[in-house]
């Protein structure tokens, strides 16, 4: 077998490793969100507390627009909007003085994201 093939067969296994990764982050977010969990973080955060609604519908709807073949920019547009939702999410604490350590879900979930989303096949 060739490094190449043996390449594009890892990259076959690590892409919806990765994407599964994310969704599964998103997807307990968006619940998480949803139930109420996570009110009192975003208003400390300084958004208002009907963002969490807001967001959780978003998340979930996020995860679906990844994992539906058919519309490829769909999927493009979902990419796009998490990788928004992590950088804010990291600006976030950083620029509301929490520490750095409290930003790197986001940042690790951002790279995570990223990876899935440069490998993926079209």
């Amino acid at each position: 077998m060739t490094t190449t093939a043996s390449s594009s067969r890892a990259i076959k296994m690590v892409q919806p490793i990765l994407q599964g990764l994310v969704a599964f982050v998103f997807l307990a977010a968006g619940v998480l969100n949803l139930a109420g969990m996570m009110t009192e973080e975003m208003m400390r955060l300084g958004y208002p507390g009907y963002f969490t609604t807001i967001t959780g519908v978003a998340y979930i709807i996020g995860v679906i627009c990844i994992y539906q073949p058919r519309f490829t920019f769909l999927q493009d547009w979902a990419f796009g909007a998490m990788a928004a939702t992590l950088v804010g999410a990291a600006g976030t604490h950083i620029l509301v003085g929490d520490p750095v350590g409290s930003a790197a879900p986001a940042i690790v979930t951002l790279v995570m994201l990223v990876v899935a989303y440069a490998i993926r096949e079209r």
